[in-house]
């Protein structure tokens, strides 16, 4: 678990996925809808406007308790208790004063605009902490933009840049691009990766590019290019209602100072030699990550060679004294090779600063504080005895004890002090964010290291489950993900004690009629099939794969009803599906079936399986021996799942097109004749009332109401919108799932905030 590579995982995601709808909620953040306004310049300005339509569902997430990478935690120095976060792909929260719990506050974009729930940098206004300015973008190859809120973010005005913005691409735990300015804050600049430095001087409405600044940085990493990492104001240079004139801007290059000052308010700029880089490494190699500015006239940095958040090798805290032009190296002892990422200075106590390391893999990373402007250090464990100063409570999400090697964390690129409270520090890691409530007893008492993260939810989700009640003890779900695995979910708002282990997944399932038998095809070197026999608890891997089976190619698992037959099917090209009934200590062929196909267990009879290939239907009535052909199809790519109450009866998802009925048993399909215009994904829940017919959720359009989430509780007969435009949830994928034990619940996937839940309002 200590190098989680979210890239890759987000890559694997959506190689399983497709975006279908707009946008993402939770219950108190709302804004929807978009008109499109001028802006000044080349951009265009898009307006959030706040819902007023209520659906009677409400919207939040499987509790897991984050899962993702946190860059940075940023509070507001003038509003108690103000405090945003940014993630990279799961978009930006606000953390609720009264509840302690984050809320997401971009929940309004995806479909066309899923890029923009990657957070490149977060600005909160210090002199009307309304004001709050995102820049947002996952990818630089996608489209990026800033986003202007004047009610904390809950509505924006929407400006298009230029450029892209990487909020999931490397260097993206650098500092905050964004900056407002605190004597004139209708002013605001932000450090671009690859055009330069640009400047808003209407709160967020328009931008320009600064063309005095002399870089656009150059400086490329694996792929990815930098830019500007920072800026700092240094408000002591101007009177309050005048544009600040000493202004400060890291940028990563390939060679020459990476520092750039301004003194007339932006209108020229000069390098600021730093030969105090050379103490640690020479200054082409070590990039400034963080910069910001203390009330006393010293300007803090850190510095890195390998900007992360993996690789980085060597690095550097330094402190410049503004008036003097002079530099101090401050960087506490280690005695170990890593880089220094995360900065807060306290603007309520500019001698109070915190820094992070970054890739010290052995033992851990640390967090070190100091209380005397970087002379001395303490740290959350001791580099030269190892002691540890800390104990850690992770009783909120005891998942994190990964294999028992709980650690402070890692990727740990942020770092922020609460203002106005010093004995409150909450640091961003790859999985989750820490805090302490109790820091300034540290070196006297050790400090708790707490979760911080509730309701943060940032997994990239590859497939779920919902079993039947079978009795008290039955799970509301299984789930497996990117980066973290996947889990046994007892209750959907309570972050689940373990994961499934090592092994990343690419299908699940469980019997129908007894939640203890649970499978998973898993990929990588030691790919396998894993079947627990007690929900979820213990799992072994099947005797052995069928003959020709790549282990690293994943693929398709079934379990009949009653989780006595496993039906297998492959990724491996040229391979067709298999049964076992051993769990793998023999195997059977499926007889008169293509390779490759999509497949389906019977949710009441546990001798049926369906399977849909290149436009066929195919049906087993022998525990999957042998299939038999059932009904050709026109469209020869669809989804399909059985219902969990009527043997025989499937429900069929035409993306692009509409919901269609099938009885297996007559091998008939019908279109619904519910006004659906376009489905990308069905699922089946439990009907209202005993005797009712299931009730049907699509991810799609109906009643020409535009992409949504719909309802439908008379086969598809008709169809209601169970999702407002605030509520869209980024990247979703085609896939959701109706609770077949409550009414009315329903679960969606996502690249980015996890597992989406949708209940009735009570």
């Amino acid at each position: 678990m200590r190098r989680i590579k979210k890239t890759l995982a987000f890559a694997l995601a959506c190689a399983l996925t497709v975006s279908v709808m707009a946008g993402c909620s939770s219950d108190d953040s709302s804004s929807a809808g978009q008109s499109s306004s001028p802006a000044e310049g080349s951009s265009t300005a898009d307006t959030q406007q706040t819902d007023a339509v209520d659906t009677g569902w409400t919207w939040g997430g499987v509790e897991i308790g984050g899962g993702g990478f946190v860059p940075n935690i940023i509070y507001n120095p003038t509003e108690e208790g103000l405090v945003y976060c940014r993630t990279d792909i799961g978009g930006a929260y606000k953390l609720n004063k009264e509840t302690g719990r984050w809320e997401c506050i971009s929940d309004m974009f995806g479909g066309d605009d899923w890029n923009l729930i990657g957070i490149e940098s977060i600005a909160t206004d210090p002199v009307e902490p309304n004001r709050l300015y995102v820049a947002a973008g996952t990818y630089t190859n996608g489209k990026g933009a800033m986003l202007a809120s004047s009610d904390y973010g809950k509505t924006y005005t929407r400006v298009d840049m230029p450029f892209g913005n990487g909020g999931n691409e490397v260097g993206r735990g650098a500092g905050e691009r964004l900056a407002v300015d605190p004597n004139d804050n209708k002013i605001i600049y932000f450090g671009s990766r690859n055009a330069g430095l640009y400047r808003s001087e209407d709160y967020g409405q328009s931008w320009n590019k600064v063309e005095a600044f002399p870089t656009n940085g150059g400086y490329i990493e694996d792929g990815f290019s930098i830019g500007l990492t920072f800026v700092a104001f240094d408000k002591s240079s101007s009177s309050a209602g005048e544009p600040t004139k000493t202004i400060f801007v890291g940028a990563a290059k390939n060679e020459g100072n990476m520092l750039y000052r301004s003194d007339d308010a932006g209108k020229t700029w000069t390098e600021v030699e730093n030969p105090t880089a050379q103490m640690t490494g020479n200054n082409t190699k070590l990039r400034p990550l963080h910069g910001e500015v203390s009330s006393d006239g010293f300007l803090y940095t850190t510095w890195s060679f390998g900007v992360g958040p993996n690789g980085a090798e060597a690095g550097a805290v330094q402190k410049y004294d503004i008036a003097k032009n002079e530099w101090k190296e401050i960087s506490p002892e280690t005695g170990a090779k890593h880089g220094f990422s995360g900065l807060s200075v306290n603007p309520k106590d500019p001698k109070n600063i915190a820094v992070t390391t970054l890739c010290l893999w052995s033992p851990e990373d640390n967090v070190f504080v100091s209380n005397d402007g970087g002379e001395t250090w303490q740290g959350l464990w001791d580099p030269d005895t190892k002691k540890k100063n800390y104990v850690m409570d992770v009783e909120d999400c005891k998942w994190l004890n990964w294999h028992g090697q709980l650690k402070l964390g890692w990727w740990m690129t942020g770092v922020a002090i609460n203002p106005f409270n010093p004995d409150e520090l909450m640091y961003g890691t790859g999985a989750t964010i820490y805090g302490t409530d109790n820091l300034t007893k540290l070196g006297s008492e050790p400090v708790t290291v707490r979760v911080r993260a509730l309701g943060i939810e940032e997994t990239a989700i590859f497939d779920f489950v919902s079993p039947k009640k079978l009795d008290e003890n039955t799970p509301e779900l299984y789930s497996i993900m990117g980066d973290i695995y996947g889990f046994r979910h007892d209750k959907a708002d309570t972050a689940p004690e373990e994961h499934f282990g090592d092994f990343p997944s690419t299908d699940i399932d469980c019997a129908a009629n007894d939640y203890h038998y649970v499978v998973r095809a898993t990929a990588e070197n030691r790919g396998t099939v894993f079947y627990s026999e007690d929900a979820g608890k213990s799992w072994k891997a099947v005797a052995a794969l069928p003959e020709g089976v790549n282990p690293k190619s994943g693929g398709q698992v079934k379990l009949s009803c009653d989780g006595k037959t496993l039906l297998y099917q492959s990724g491996t090209p040229g391979t067709g599906a298999f049964v076992t009934s051993d769990w793998g200590a023999s195997w059977t062929a499926c007889a008169d079936l293509p390779q490759g196909c999509s497949i389906e267990s019977d949710k009441v009879n546990p001798d049926k399986f369906y399977a849909f290939r290149d436009g066929s239907f195919y049906m087993s009535e022998d525990a999957g021996m042998s299939f038999k052909k059932i009904a050709d199809f026109l469209v020869p790519s669809v989804t399909f799942e059985a219902a969990p109450n009527e043997e025989g009866r499937l429900y069929v998802a035409v993306g692009g097109g509409g919901v269609y009925t099938m009885d297996a048993a007559e091998g008939k399909l019908e279109r619904v004749a519910g006004d659906v215009q376009n489905c990308k994904a069905v699922g089946i829940g439990a009907p209202e009332k005993e005797g009712d017919p299931d009730t049907l959720f699509i991810i799609g359009e109906a009643n020409n109401e535009g992409a949504g989430v719909y309802i439908s509780q008379d086969r598809g007969a008709t169809w209601k919108r169970i999702n407002t435009d605030s509520q869209q949830w980024g990247n979703v994928n085609p896939k959701i799932a109706g609770d077949p034990k409550v009414f009315g619940r329903c679960y969606i996937s996502t690249n980015g905030r996890g597992i989406i839940r949708g209940d009735v309002k009570t």
